[in-house]
């Protein structure tokens, strides 16, 4: 069987529009399975609700897999599929395929630095009309970690991380919905161990969308925390991923 990475998040998005305010539930599972000495096979099962407006509601699935060309550089492939339901609108859909590479820079025995580029399509449809949109999203993520326990050690913890995420995208289309063409994101996380080499990460983060060339009251900042379980199946101690901190 898959591992699976269970992750809660509650999160208060506040609008730049005056004293408005958004709530935010995602429920995920993240299956991981470590294959040999190169591969690793993980992918995202999630539900995502928000309460504002008109609100929706989102499942999302996202397989994918790495393969480790060397100790420090990976690629990274896989496919998305997102499904919307509003409130007072047509359901849309979505399919994502995404590329990337990533490289792991460790520094000390316990510093370790992780990049990942990607690239991903977004095509989007409505089920209520053949009104469909897509739009080219690159995404830049730079995460560092600091390792106080091995992850070996039960129920201690294991290793502190900060994130920076940016995000652009091109050929916007806001037909089916709004779309935004900057994004950033900034996490803190706090990793703590528990048996055979799973582990839990407690993770505060703040999120910052902005769409080009509208006024301010568009844009959308978002603060949210996080609860992620990492259990791991396969031989993950002679896989030359298994420290590198890159999640999809």
């Amino acid at each position: 069987m898959l591992p699976l990475l269970f992750s809660t998040s509650v999160a208060v998005t506040p609008l730049l529009v005056a004293d408005e305010y958004a709530k935010q539930v995602v429920l995920e599972m993240y299956p991981k399975w470590y294959s040999g000495k190169d591969f690793t096979i993980q992918g995202n099962v999630g539900i995502e609700k928000i309460f504002k407006g008109n609100d929706w509601i989102q499942y999302y699935g996202k397989p994918s897999l790495t393969y480790a060309l060397n100790k420090n550089w990976a690629l990274h492939g896989g496919l998305g599929y997102y499904y919307t339901a509003y409130q007072n609108v047509n359901d849309t859909y979505e399919i994502r395929p995404f590329l990337g590479i990533s490289h792991s820079s460790k520094w000390t025995d316990k510093w370790t630095t992780g990049t990942y580029f990607r690239t991903e399509e977004r095509y989007h449809y409505s089920t209520g009309s053949n009104n469909r949109s897509n739009n080219t999203r690159l995404r830049l993520r730079i995460r560092t970690s600091y390792l106080f326990n091995p992850v070996t050690i039960p129920n201690r913890w294991h290793k502190v991380t900060l994130g920076v995420e940016g995000f652009k995208s091109y050929n916007t289309d806001n037909s089916l919905e709004q779309l935004y063409d900057y994004q950033t994101n900034i996490t803190l996380g706090l990793e703590r161990s528990l048996q055979k080499g799973q582990k839990l990460r407690f993770e505060l983060a703040w999120k910052y969308k902005a769409a080009l060339n509208q006024i301010t009251d568009t844009d959308i900042s978002t603060a949210f925390f996080k609860i992620q379980y990492y259990p791991s199946w396969g031989r993950w101690w002679r896989n030359k991923l298994r420290n590198r901190d890159i999640d999809e």
